[in-house]
């Protein structure tokens, strides 16, 4: 019984092995073979590869072909026994061709490359006749735009820019008035692309901003700016612009760009909080401390009605993910411009954590005949030749510093303090003892 047993595991074995052994040799002879070694015919001869057993060396083979075949021949059993076999053996090209390819679909998951065929010489001249004629019959791209100053209307609308934003700080005016402020950054801001009526209906920037690599991104991306002739940027945005507002591609948008004094909308996005409760997400009171309230001093209570209307609202207040919104902050001040650095101080807070790119125009609450008093650059500022020969080079750190008065700082008119000199009677009616 125990032979019986142990006769019987060997031959298992040796017929696992077997189909093990088979299925390496095609594995092998899929591997070799479809790296050109049987599907590409001798240019000399025009047939395939032979494989040739010598007596001295059972098998041996005289490229990748004749190795694949070999063992493939080796796994089926086929021995080649000194001088019996020592003709060349060759192997058919259509049916195996045919039959590697099938084998590397099912192996491999690809299917070899099909062969193309040239279009008849009379077909293919009316082809690129119709691609002649579609390309003369559309519609021509505008000129570009020049960048030359131009003067500011009420109905003029300039371009914004892509800043990021650095950090806070405080500083105190002359009348001794703290101020606190958000430095922004604007890190190499430049026309990416141009949009205009004829093409794309409206007019148009779009701007990019920041740096990215090549490889980070998806070739239609890096597209873009190859054929726009621009560095590689991080960050895209467009801004809708009057006609007379249009800027030629390339054109750098800097600090110069704005002005102290003026009024800016910062669109940001807010920190990211993660999944909160009602009371932190939407400023829930939340319910009693005490007095029959258990493990729901939190909770938002009840949210709706039972049989009608038998569901819950749209947009009903309920815990969820908290941030990582876009918001929009209106009218605010820009108390200091240094056009040197590219850094921009704006009064009160931006939307957003710190080295998160923010998005600035010019206020739209402000009407356009305040706007026409700020002094704005228009279209936008243009440097001169000794400015330009006089500016850092992109990354330099060892550049000097610009000089104070370089700086554009706004300044106040009037003494926010002057309301307190004088004792104002809050209540009209004057009390007396006794009364």
């Amino acid at each position: 019984m125990l032979g019986r047993l142990v006769r019987g595991a060997v031959s298992a074995a040796a017929q696992q092995s077997q189909r093990y052994e088979h299925l390496i040799a095609g594995r092998l002879m899929v591997a070799d073979l479809g790296n050109s070694a049987v599907f590409s015919e001798d240019r000399s001869s025009g047939r395939p590869e032979s494989v040739s057993c010598d007596s001295g060396n059972p098998c041996s083979s005289s490229s990748d072909s004749g190795r694949a075949v070999s063992h493939a021949y080796a796994s089926t059993s086929l021995r080649c026994h000194g001088d019996s076999l020592s003709t060349s053996q060759a192997l058919p090209s259509e049916s195996l061709g045919s039959s590697m390819q099938l084998q590397q679909l099912r192996a491999f998951g690809f299917r070899p490359p099909k062969p193309r065929f040239q279009l008849p010489e009379r077909i293919a001249a009316i082809v690129q006749e119709k691609i002649r004629a579609q390309r003369e019959s559309a519609p021509q791209a505008p000129p570009a735009p020049k960048l030359e100053p131009r003067p500011l209307t009420e109905t003029s609308l300039r371009v914004g820019c892509i800043a990021t934003k650095a950090g806070m700080t405080q500083e105190w005016d002359e009348h001794g008035v703290r101020i606190p402020l958000t430095v922004l950054w604007i890190d190499e801001c430049q026309v990416v692309s141009v949009k205009t009526p004829e093409v794309h209906g409206y007019n148009a920037l779009v701007l990019g901003a920041g740096f990215k690599r090549q490889k980070c991104m998806s070739p239609s991306q890096a597209g873009l700016f190859l054929k726009a002739g621009v560095p590689f940027k991080k960050m895209l945005a467009e801004w809708p612009v009057s006609g007379d507002a249009l800027l030629p591609v390339g054109t750098h948008i800097g600090g110069g760009h704005w002005v102290a004094g003026q009024k800016v909308d910062v669109t940001g996005w807010t920190k990211w909080k993660g999944f909160q409760g009602v009371m932190r997400r939407w400023g829930f009171k939340g319910q009693p401390a005490s007095h029959g309230v258990s493990l729901s001093h939190r909770a938002p209570g009840a949210i709706g009605n039972r049989q009608d209307p038998g569901r819950v609202w749209k947009g009903k207040k309920l815990p969820g993910c908290m941030g990582n919104e876009r918001r929009t902050v209106h009218n605010c001040l820009v108390y200091k411009v240094d056009a040197a650095r590219n850094l921009v101080y704006v009064r009160g807070q931006v939307p957003g954590p710190v080295g998160r790119s923010v998005l600035l125009r010019d206020s739209r609450l402000a009407p356009a005949r305040q706007r026409a008093t700020w002094g704005l650059p228009f279209p936008t500022h243009i440097p001169t030749a000794e400015q330009l020969a006089a500016a850092p080079a992109p990354g330099d750190v060892t550049a000097t510093l610009p000089e104070p008065a370089a700086v554009a700082v706004w300044r106040n008119p009037s003494d926010p303090y002057l309301m307190y000199r004088q004792e104002t009677d809050y209540f009209p009616i004057s009390w007396k003892k006794g009364d």
